[in-house]
């Protein structure tokens, strides 16, 4: 519901639909409920398989592909039976009539092995994950709807607060993605990534500071945030990778540099990969590359650089406020990843591919930003403090 109504209303929609056939049919049972329930989840799983091989056809995330998980697995697999276990009733519905004690008892487990099926998948991570964007409360933090509304630094997905004053870092989110993963590699995945990963240090050394990259015609794309830098993009070809996959002319060829701060002589911290790819692209060896993207961006185009005079992922921003302000509309962007590979940024408690990166931070010691009531002014910075820095250094420490 927090990222488009109208999906999370079909969401209620069809689980009160089945639920209002399961009551039916024990309490009542008629054949025109079958015929429903044979219709409604063939039409459940027909949606189900759109969304999974094309993408939605409208909304958020029209057009690209949403991956699979193990909770919507196992709810398409119980809607397949349902329409199974339907048919079968309706065409023969003494099937079972005739059936011994001993084959009763055998049929028994089924049910029970069902109600242990939904339960696995609704205790599963993949529920707790099952939204395209924003991020779920991690261990240790918790939800603060109190908060997203009152201090003005409010999301449109649900907050998370850390249990400790975490300075704001919690409430970091960056686009819609799937869970973010940093899972141990065997030997093998890992030193090919590990090779990968080289390679864009050497990038990174051919652009040691925002100046470099602004002579090589980079050019700034938005503020510098708290927790993703600034970054400075170029969109080639060989930055647009359309394959999705990583090639080591890809490697060499990132559509972002990620600095940690405005001025010329700001450090390189990272970089972000993107891809013209319409469903996830493959990206780096292993499973931790978890791709996002961004939906609803109203892109202004500058002297400087690109803007984003209203941020992304916002479902309040209309295509006339964007025209207000002299930009156009993008509906959905493709496939981003962030890669923290750069010697000193490496982000030790994310991984590689972490969402955001702590050490990003602002000069106050914080991670807050400015609303997006405020960025409407296009600031160059949009930390509440004016101005970059690293809540992780000992400076920090040692003033906490």
């Amino acid at each position: 519901m927090s990222e488009w109504s109208p999906e999370g209303i079909a969401f209620i929609v069809t689980g009160w639909v089945q639920v209002a056939l399961a009551i039916g049919i024990v309490l009542r049972p008629k054949r025109w409920m079958l015929w429903v329930t044979v219709a409604a989840s063939t039409v459940f799983i027909a949606a189900w398989a759109i969304t999974r091989v094309w993408g939605a056809p409208f909304g958020p995330g029209s057009g690209i592909a949403q991956p699979k998980s193990y909770v919507d697995l196992a709810c398409v697999a119980l809607e397949a039976l349902a329409v199974v276990v339907a048919v079968l009733a309706i065409w023969r519905p003494t099937f079972a009539a005739g059936w011994r004690t001993e084959g009763l008892v055998f049929a028994s487990v089924i049910p029970v092995a069902l109600i242990v099926l939904a339960t696995s998948a609704v205790a599963s991570p993949s529920a707790l994950h099952h939204a395209h964007g924003g991020n779920p409360c991690p261990k240790g933090q918790k939800a603060n709807l109190e908060l997203m509304s009152s201090d003005g630094h409010g999301h449109d997905t649900e907050e998370c607060v850390s249990d400790i004053d975490d300075k704001g870092l919690s409430l970091l989110t960056n686009g819609h993605h799937n869970q973010m993963r940093n899972d141990p590699l065997d030997p093998a995945t890992q030193a090919e990534l590990d090779r990968q990963l080289a390679i864009t240090r050497e990038v990174a050394a051919q652009f040691p500071t925002l100046a470099d990259a602004a002579a090589a015609g980079y050019r700034r794309a938005g503020p510098y945030t708290p927790g993703l830098g600034v970054h400075y993009i170029r969109s080639g070809m060989g930055e647009l990778n359309p394959a999705g996959t990583m090639t080591e002319d890809t490697l060499r060829h990132p559509q972002s540099l990620i600095y940690a701060g405005t001025e010329p002589n700001s450090p390189i911290a990272g970089f972000m990969y993107y891809s013209m790819s319409k469903i996830e692209p493959t990206g780096f060896p292993g499973t931790n590359d978890t791709w996002h993207y961004h939906s609803n961006v109203c892109v202004k185009m500058t002297a400087a650089g690109t803007e984003a005079p209203f941020g992304a992922d916002r479902s309040d921003v209309t295509v006339d406020m964007c025209k207000s302000v002299g930009g156009f509309m993008i509906n959905t962007t493709r496939w981003m990843v962030h890669v923290w590979s750069v010697p000193g940024w490496e982000n030790d408690s994310g991984g590689v591919f972490s969402e955001v990166n702590p050490k990003l931070g602002c000069s106050d010691g914080t991670y807050y930003r400015l609303s997006d009531e405020e960025l409407v002014a296009m600031p160059i910075n949009a930390c509440h403090s004016g101005a970059p820095g690293d809540p992780t250094s000992d400076e920090y420490d040692q003033r906490s």
